[in-house]
């Protein structure tokens, strides 16, 4: 079978079935590593052998350089606290010759909107704020329809902003003044970097000090983060690497990702290795209280019954039959990525110093396979069992996907997508089980309906297990400015899905 940007590597593919019989036995109490030393080289538990494992890890990595192509990458994946696996693969500075290291400090792009909730929850739990503090407690100058939205809005996406691309600290100030919500808040959920540059300046007018200070000061140093702090201080943080992009077959520097330009919905740096302890850190409490600890993990729900998989700053998703939580972020492409597994007891950190637009390998495309070789999971696929026509009536019809419209057809025991007023199909969605379908061309893009009296009321968008966009069943007609080019020719339109269907969507999603 076809699997678009997805790594084949045959060492990786035979490491998958040798992994199933390795014994799982108890992990040895390693500790967690807090102080700012350099960490320890990783090492496996005598009882549990992950020989075959790192094997196929490091045959991902060494085929996913040359084919990016990508200057350098890091991969952590710890179990029970312990380090199964902590390197670097390439350079962090390709024309100096250093090489990439488990320390080593990358942008980490909208990843950084998991601290920014963490922060703000934090004041929350400190007594400096209330999740239902209007905008216009901080900001009484604030335009009426910015000044009402709550802070619970901004947190999980349901703030009626739809402006997409950078959010710069001016931007959002902007905001503010101006105003530049396009729905009522709410009622709907979709993805905005300016949600989350506004807590940034919430943050700042309850803690006193500016973001990048509160994020070194309160996260940061007690936890021993020294690998992680704004981008734009890249002086302070040790082993800083170099930012590239990538054409065909070539690598260059750049200065695409000036994380100023996303402030806190994107502007800080930090290592695989923290990340890790970032999330070990919000699971032994030493972050949130228990119930805002939960609150950041419950999706988002809707006034229509609708939940979409995000929570506060938290991207919520599956992988198998495993539930994870974490957060994606890039810029030209999708170049960094946490993913925690709380009932395994798993964390998993990818990160990558290259970018390219419509990159053929990315950091979830990594990660999704790193941890189907870890838990032995097999490649994602349409059932085989066929769906009556009927029954594929309950999915079709029209429904709103952010700010465009997208319509399912029944044909052939699947449904077609159709964008806007189309008639032409662009992609073709395969059942895959239930209430769940996939994309037949990219089966790693995945749609789950909700249901309601037994006919679908809205689905969830996910790429790669992770969730990244909520559709709503429409019977409205739609507005101009919401359609699709009907004329437009299919490959541009079945691209356009596909992009939308990934995380992050695009170079102005920076997410």
């Amino acid at each position: 079978m076809h699997l678009p940007r997805r790594l084949t590597a045959m060492g990786a593919l035979a490491a998958a079935v040798l992994i199933v019989r390795c014994a799982r036995g108890a992990a040895t109490e390693a500790g967690y590593v807090e102080s700012p030393s350099p960490s320890p080289p990783p090492s496996t538990s005598p009882s549990r052998d992950h020989s075959a494992f790192i094997a196929a890890v490091d045959a991902l990595a060494a085929e996913a350089l040359p084919r990016g192509p990508i200057a350098g990458l890091s991969i952590a994946v710890f179990e029970h606290g312990n380090a199964v696996l902590a390197k670097g693969y390439g350079y962090a500075d390709l024309e100096a010759g250093i090489a990439a290291t488990a320390d080593t400090s990358y942008p980490i792009a909208s990843v950084t909107k998991h601290f920014t909730a963490a922060a703000v929850q934090r004041l929350a739990d400190q007594g400096r704020l209330s999740l239902d503090d209007p905008l216009s407690r901080f900001f009484p100058a604030a335009r009426p329809r910015i000044g009402a939205l709550t802070i619970r809005h901004l947190l999980d996406h349901t703030s009626g902003l739809t402006r997409g691309g950078p959010a710069p600290r001016t931007a959002a100030v902007s905001v503010i003044r101006r105003g530049g919500t396009a729905r009522a808040q709410g009622a709907d959920w979709d993805y905005s970097n300016y949600n989350f540059s506004l807590l940034g300046l919430v943050i700042e007018q309850a803690s006193g000090r500016d973001y990048a200070r509160y994020v070194h000061e309160e996260l940061a140093v007690p936890l021993g983060l020294t690998a992680t702090g704004y981008c734009e201080d890249g002086s302070a943080l040790p082993g800083r690497t170099r930012d590239y992009q990538s054409g065909v077959r070539t690598v260059s520097p750049t200065s695409y990702w000036m994380e100023a330009r996303f402030f806190a919905a994107g502007g800080l740096c930090s290592s695989v290795l923290d990340l890790v302890r970032w999330e070990k850190a919000l699971e032994d409490g030493r972050v949130l209280s228990p119930a805002m600890l939960q609150a950041m993990r419950t999706p988002a729900r809707l006034p229509d019954g609708l939940e979409a998989d995000y929570g506060y700053g938290t991207r919520l998703g599956l992988t198998g039959r495993h539930r994870k939580l974490g957060h994606t972020g890039g810029g030209l492409s999708n170049k960094a990525v946490v993913a925690r597994y709380p009932d395994d007891d798993v964390t998993v950190a990818v990160l990558l110093n290259t970018e390219r637009t419509n990159a053929p390998v990315t950091a979830t495309d990594l990660e999704e396979q790193i941890e189907r070789l870890f838990f032995d999971l097999p490649e994602p696929s349409p059932s085989s069992a066929s769906v009556p026509e009927p029954a594929l009536h309950r999915y079709a019809g029209q429904y709103r996907d952010g700010s465009r419209l997208v319509r399912f057809a029944t044909e052939g025991g699947s449904l077609t997508v159709h964008p806007g007023l189309g008639r032409r199909p662009v992609s073709r969605l395969m059942p895959g089980g239930g209430d769940l379908f996939l994309d037949a061309e990219e089966p790693s893009i995945e749609l789950r309906f909700q249901m309601r009296d037994d006919r679908a009321h809205g689905y969830g968008r996910y790429h790669n297990g992770w969730f990244v966009g909520l559709g709503v069943r429409s019977a409205d007609h739609p507005r101009r400015a919401e359609l699709t080019n009907a004329s437009e020719n299919r490959r541009t339109a079945h691209r356009r899905w596909n992009r939308r269907s990934r995380a992050p969507r695009n170079a102005r999603q920076g997410a």
